[in-house]
C-alpha cells in the first residue's frame, strides 16, 4: 500500500481508527493522510445565523484543522507515525470518496455520533461501504498491536479471492483462518420426501471435500505462507457461524467481501456482511473489489 486515508470526526472512536490506520501505516510503510470534513451545507447555516464581521465559519475550520494537527501529533508519540492532514469542506460523502480516489485504503470508526446500527442504515457510512471501490476498514477496538489474529470467510465468489489477498497484505504476519459455511440445499424438504439420513450426510461430505480443494487453490493462487494459514469447513447459516468462529478464535480482524449488487439490496436482504458489520465485536475489512 502507498496511501491510507484515515477519515474523522474527531470522535473517540474514530480516533482509535486513525490509530489503527498508524498501525497499519507503519507496517506497510505507506503514507497515513488524516481527513475531517465539515459540512458545507452547516456552514452556510452558522454564517446565515452569525451576522457578525468575524467570518465564524472560517474560524470554524481553522479550529477543525488545529483539532486535526492534534490528533496528529497524538498518534506520532503513540506509533512514530506522522500523518499529512486534510481539512475539507462539502458533502462528506462526496469529499471522502473524491480522497479514496487515489488511496489504498479507507479507515473509518464504527461509531460516530451515531452507532454503526444508525450509521449503516442510512448515514455516511453505508453510502461509503456502498459507493467506495477501495478496501473500506471499519474499525471497532482500541488498536493494541498489528493484527494476530483474522479470520477470512469465503463463498468462492470474485471477492474471496480478493479478500484473501488483502488480508495476507493487511495482516502480512498474523495467523489466518480461512472459513467456509455451507448448508444442505432443501436439507428439511429432501427428509420430508424421503432422502435417509445417509444419502444427506453424504450430500454434506461432498460438499465440504469440495469447499476444502476450492479453499487450497485459493491458498495457492494467492501464494499465502501455508505456515500461517489454516481453514475450516462448517455447516449452518454463514452469519451467526462467522461470528461466532471470530469469537473463538479471538479475532481481531475480519476480512470479509461485499456481496449483492448493491448496498441497500444486501441491507434489506439481510446479507452476510451486514451482519457482520453490525455485530461483530472485532475490526472488520470490507473488500469491494478485485485486488
Amino acid at each position: 500500500m502507498e496511501t491510507i486515508i484515515a477519515a474523522t470526526d474527531f470522535s473517540d472512536e474514530a480516533r482509535h481508527a486513525a490509530e489503527r490506520a498508524a498501525i497499519i501505516t507503519e507496517e506497510q510503510r505507506a503514507h497515513l493522510s488524516l481527513l475531517h470534513v465539515m459540512s458545507s451545507s452547516a456552514l452556510d447555516d452558522v454564517r446565515k445565523f452569525f451576522r457578525t464581521p468575524t467570518d465564524v465559519a472560517a474560524k470554524l475550520i481553522d479550529d477543525a484543522g488545529r483539532m486535526l494537527r492534534e490528533v496528529a501529533a497524538a498518534i506520532s508519540l503513540k506509533t512514530g507515525v506522522m500523518g499529512s492532514t486534510d481539512v475539507k469542506t462539502g458533502q462528506t460523502q462526496a469529499e471522502i470518496l473524491s480522497a479514496t480516489e487515489s488511496a489504498d485504503l479507507l479507515v473509518l470508526g464504527a461509531h460516530g455520533e451515531n452507532s454503526l446500527h444508525d450509521l449503516i442504515l442510512g448515514t455516511t457510512a453505508e453510502h461509503l461501504l456502498s459507493k467506495c471501490k477501495r478496501p473500506v476498514l471499519v474499525a471497532k477496538c482500541p488498536p493494541k498491536a498489528r493484527y494476530q489474529r483474522v479470520l477470512v470467510p469465503v463463498d468462492f465468489s470474485p471477492y474471496s479471492a480478493s479478500a484473501l489477498t488483502m488480508a495476507r497484505r493487511i495482516a502480512p504476519n498474523a495467523r489466518m483462518t480461512i472459513l467456509h459455511v455451507f448448508n444442505v440445499p432443501f436439507e428439511g424438504r429432501l427428509r420430508i420426501v424421503g432422502a435417509s439420513e445417509e444419502d444427506i450426510r453424504q450430500y454434506r461430505e461432498e460438499d465440504q471435500r469440495a469447499a476444502e480443494k476450492k479453499i487450497w487453490e485459493l491458498i495457492r493462487e494467492s501464494h499465502a505462507d501455508s505456515e500461517l494459514v489454516s481453514y475450516t469447513v462448517e455447516g449452518g447459516d454463514p452469519s451467526p457461524v462467522i461470528l461466532a468462529k471470530a469469537e473463538k478464535l479471538l479475532s481481531d480482524l475480519i476480512v470479509i467481501g461485499k456481496h449483492g449488487q448493491s448496498w441497500i439490496e444486501d441491507l434489506f436482504l439481510g446479507s452476510t456482511t451486514h451482519h457482520v458489520l453490525a455485530r461483530s465485536e472485532c475490526d472488520v475489512l470490507v473488500v469491494q473489489e478485485r485486488v
